[in-house]
């Protein structure tokens, strides 16, 4: 009769693989059961939760310097592709933070291609920004005399 070893911590190569294989097995069903729409909403909800993050990091640094902050929206085809965080100086505007792209099977819709804060942090504007997915949409927005920022789900 084998005996064995207790003192053994490690998987074997076989046990491995199989734990892998599993894992394939399940993220395959997951895909298959909720389909590439639920990825796109679920990239959709993040961005609109980064454009929010950023629209209020540009908030606060306006506070702390003292110095207009604001976000450049890029269009194209009247929907937005990207933004960049600038900070508005007197020496001239400079970009702050990288540029962030809107993923694939999002659509990005805004009013204003500037949202700004002015050194109190109040926004210079009532600004709204929609956010949609392939099935479900978000609005972000911005209070103009708070500058406060808060996400939308939209039914």
């Amino acid at each position: 009769m084998a005996c064995r070893d207790h003192s053994r911590r490690a998987m074997s190569l076989l046990e491995l693989t199989i734990v892998v294989a599993i894992l394939a097995l399940v993220t395959t069903a997951a895909i298959t059961r909720y389909g590439h729409d639920a990825l796109g909403n679920g990239a959709a909800e993040g961005f609109a939760r980064k454009l929010a993050l950023s629209l209020t990091h540009a908030r606060r640094s306006t506070i702390a310097t003292g110095e207009n902050h604001y976000l450049q929206l890029t269009s194209s085809g009247g929907s937005v592709t990207s933004f960049a965080l600038i900070r508005r100086a007197g020496a001239g505007d400079t970009q702050v933070d990288q540029t962030h792209t809107v993923p694939l099977d999002v659509t990005v819709t805004s009013a204003s291609s500037v949202l700004e804060f002015d050194f109190e942090g109040a926004a210079l504007g009532s600004y709204t920004v929609t956010v949609a997915g392939p099935d479900r949409s978000w609005t972000v927005s911005v209070v103009m005399l708070t500058g406060a920022v808060q996400v939308v789900e939209v039914t």
